[in-house]
């Protein structure tokens, strides 16, 4: 996304929403219960919270600097939550961002989030232009208090740009425009591409974020910006593994911050090859996870 639109976008947001107020920043300890094989827990949260690739297609993440905004709050207020969201994206392995760095992620706390999704797609459709029907409608069911998206492009195994070029078809009487991939890799198995996630849009509903700290939201926004994740397969009822994405499900069980198995998950995200696809982040998470915990997690 460039910053120009990004910049813009932030107007569009501020307008008419209310700051958020104080609130309290206490921690609460994180529960852990241990109900089925905990490796087995792990596995299936990573493959509940992944939002699959696309046919052929690695999975998504940021190849340069995460450069952060948050609107909707004092400014004293969203300095706190920017700087906490930059130590997570440090600290799991993604790139941060100087500063004065264009804009690529930004965090809006807005009166009605479903309401300016509606309003966003009508008058900045370019926000959604890679992104698939089905992909929309499932951004659009989302029941919690957040929306959260991703703009993507397609790039060589080096995270450079594919150009386009004109192919003429003189028997066809037409030319067409495909990408020219000069990027080759040694195994003839893998298709040197990657995808990179260009710009990340989360907005949190101000009637749905009380009782939950600047943490909690920080490392919420964390999760929802570096992957390609959503919390609509995950209940805090259902599931034994802390996560910060059980935040709206079930606020009073959910972690003060990022749990282990948040860290260890986007961890394995940026730490996996290009070509990786979505279904090897479920053991790549499980060996981290096991590592951090110190434990030999039964298999």
């Amino acid at each position: 996304m460039r910053r120009s639109r990004f910049i813009y976008l932030v107007s569009i947001i501020l307008f008419g929403t209310a700051p958020l107020a104080a609130q309290d920043t206490s921690p609460e300890d994180e529960i852990i219960v241990i109900g089925q094989s905990e490796a087995e827990a792990v596995r299936d949260l990573a493959e509940n919270i992944t939002r699959k690739s696309r046919i052929d297609k690695p999975i998504s993440r940021f190849q340069g600097p995460v450069c952060v905004k948050v609107s909707g709050m004092p400014m004293d207020m969203a300095a706190m939550v920017e700087e906490r969201i930059r130590e997570n994206v440090e600290r799991v392995g993604a790139k941060v961002g100087k500063p004065d760095c264009a804009i690529n992620a930004l965090v809006a706390f807005v009166n009605d989030a479903p309401d300016l999704l509606t309003h966003l797609r009508a008058e900045e459709p370019w926000l959604f232009n890679d992104m698939l029907e089905h992909e929309f409608a499932l951004l659009a069911d989302e029941k919690d208090g957040v929306r959260a998206w991703h703009t993507r492009m397609l790039r060589d195994k080096d995270g450079r740009e594919i150009p386009i070029q004109k192919i003429k078809l003189p028997r066809y009487g037409r030319d067409v425009f495909m990408r020219n991939l000069r990027s080759y890799d040694s195994s003839r198995r893998l298709i040197p591409i990657s995808m990179e996630l260009t710009g990340a849009v989360v907005l949190f509903d101000l009637a749905r974020i009380e009782n939950k700290t600047f943490r909690q939201l920080a490392d919420y926004a964390t999760l929802r910006i570096l992957a390609l994740s959503g919390s609509e397969n995950v209940s805090a009822e259902s599931q034994s593994i802390p996560s910060i994405t059980t935040l709206f499900d079930d606020p009073g069980s959910t972690p003060s911050a990022l749990s282990t198995f948040d860290e260890a998950y986007l961890t394995a995200l940026y730490d996996a090859p290009y070509y990786a696809m979505s279904g090897s982040l479920q053991n790549a998470t499980l060996r981290r996870y096991r590592s951090a915990k110190g434990q030999d997690l039964d298999r």
